[in-house]
């Protein structure tokens, strides 16, 4: 489990659900083509696929050109494969349009139906209700097949590891299942029933794949909680107006609006006006957001890069910001190994004036609300970037927490944020710097601060190592600074 999650973080999450659903769709031809997979001819299947992957890859192209919007085209292949898997196959030309149009509608509501430049609702769910509305096409989910169990249980689990959001699909798919049991038991055994509700429902797809897409889901753990359960309990319920009747995409929809009401969402341009050097690895990058953004110490952000030579990695990277919530300029720390990342090598040449995007403000790792909670702080390296915008407003508000630092760096001259570091002391932080590769944080150290709550930030290896070596210790409040976007 360690090696596969280990596999998983090394490449970003967008690639990681583009290669899982591209394996589905590879495994859905195969069994086609075996005729294990009786839904529809390979042909059709086939046509489909590409009419979605050509539409959206240039409908989305278009549109960024249009919006003067640096695309990311794995988001493009990832709705359209998604599409693919959820719009009944077309019969007739007339449907062969329909699958067209909702690859284009699907791209469309991404730049048009927004708020505060950020989509509001997931594009593919948004395409197949206005296909069905239209008339032209309709959701028939037919990825929910006992043929392709399989392969979309091994799907769903890799994109769940990768994420860290089992929460979050058991949160909706709980509720769905024991609803979907009541409502067709009808004299079938319980195991009967939730075996047909598992297989023949798509609710391994919509909620492994559908329901976790970052930009459409709120950012706090028990408002995820409450959304999940939402989606789950309206996917599984029946309804029919006249004009619309109940339906998958149409609970994923209903729960985006709720993520919106509860969510400080934005997407905006950034300006680069500053760049420095803090370490001889680090540097730091001050950008002017266009937009306001409101958000919490210790969040992170989403950046998207212009004209990045892709790799495994992607144009888009996520930080956290290092600056206060009230200052008005976004604050990202960022170490540069020796090879770096196409994204990287792009992000080091920008010049003062440069505009990116930043969107999907996100993260539980923010400090307890209850000021007398004593908090350990465990930094490695660039981890530090979290805690100093922590330290940062709790400085600007004058608040004091009974707090620790331990900050782990391999030299001396990659200490960062030695200004603030040597403010900190000003709120009763207790700073203690740790330099060395051998140095540790000690079971002295962990004894002293049983009963507080450990926030660790940094290197996968330390933040693992030391969650490990606390919960043996009996701490039981650990918070970890991980984010969706590695």
């Amino acid at each position: 489990m360690k090696q596969l999650r280990k596999f998983l973080d090394s490449i970003t999450m967008y690639r990681v659900v583009l290669y899982a659903l591209i394996f589905l769709a590879g495994s859905t031809l195969a069994l086609s083509a075996l005729d294990v997979l009786k839904y529809s001819s390979l042909e059709a299947l086939s046509g489909s696929l590409i009419v979605l992957l050509t539409v959206c890859f240039f409908a989305n192209l278009l549109l960024g050109k249009l919006y003067k919007i640096t695309v990311n085209h794995e988001s493009s292949l990832i709705t359209a494969l998604i599409l693919f898997f959820v719009l009944a196959l077309p019969n007739n030309s007339y449907e062969w349009v329909g699958i067209a149009y909702a690859g284009l509608v699907a791209m469309a509501s991404k730049y048009v139906v927004t708020w505060r430049s950020s989509h509001i609702f997931n594009p593919a769910a948004f395409a197949v209700l206005l296909v069905s509305l239209v008339g032209i096409g309709n959701g028939s989910w037919w990825i929910a097949n006992q043929a392709l169990f399989i392969p979309m249980l091994i799907v769903g689990f890799l994109l769940l590891t990768k994420l860290r959001r089992f929460e979050l699909f058991f949160s909706f798919f709980v509720p769905a299942l024991l609803l979907i049991i009541i409502n067709t038991i009808n004299g079938s055994t319980l195991v009967d029933t939730a075996w047909n509700a598992v297989t023949l429902y798509p609710l391994l797809f919509l909620g492994a794949v559908m329901l976790t897409e970052p930009s459409t889901m709120p950012v706090t753990r028990h408002m995820r909680l409450i959304f999940g359960a939402i989606v789950g309990l309206l996917f599984a319920s029946t309804f029919d107006f006249d004009f619309i009747a109940s339906s998958p995409h149409l609970a994923l929809l209903m729960g985006n609006v709720f993520a919106v009401l509860v969510t400080l969402r934005v997407s905006t341009k950034l300006k680069l006006i500053d760049k420095k050097q803090l370490t001889p690895t680090t540097y730091s990058f001050v950008f002017a957001p266009v937009r306001p953004i409101k958000r919490i110490a210790g969040q992170f952000m989403e950046f998207t890069l212009p004209d990045v030579k892709l790799d495994s990695r992607g144009n888009r990277r996520t930080f956290t910001i290092a600056s206060a919530p009230s200052d008005k300029l976004i604050k990202i720390g960022v170490k540069f190994n020796d090879p770096s990342s196409k994204f990287k090598e792009k992000l080091i040449t920008l010049k003062v004036g440069d505009e990116i995007i930043g969107n999907h403000i996100s993260g539980d790792f923010i400090l307890p609300k209850n000021k007398s909670t004593p908090i350990v702080f465990v930094a490695g390296g660039i981890g530090i970037t979290p805690f100093i915008s922590m330290i940062g407003e709790m400085l600007e508000k004058k608040e004091k927490y009974t707090t620790d630092l331990y900050y782990f760096v391999s030299e001396r001259s990659e200490v960062a944020y030695t200004d603030i570091l040597k403010s900190a002391q000003k709120v009763g932080i207790n700073v203690n710097l740790r330099v060395g590769r051998d140095s540790n944080l000690t079971d002295e150290d962990i004894k002293k601060h049983t009963k507080a709550h450990f926030y660790l930030s940094g290197p996968p290896g330390l933040v693992n190592f030391y969650k490990l070596k606390l919960k043996k210790a009996g701490v039981k409040n650990i918070h970890i600074d991980y984010f969706t976007g590695y």
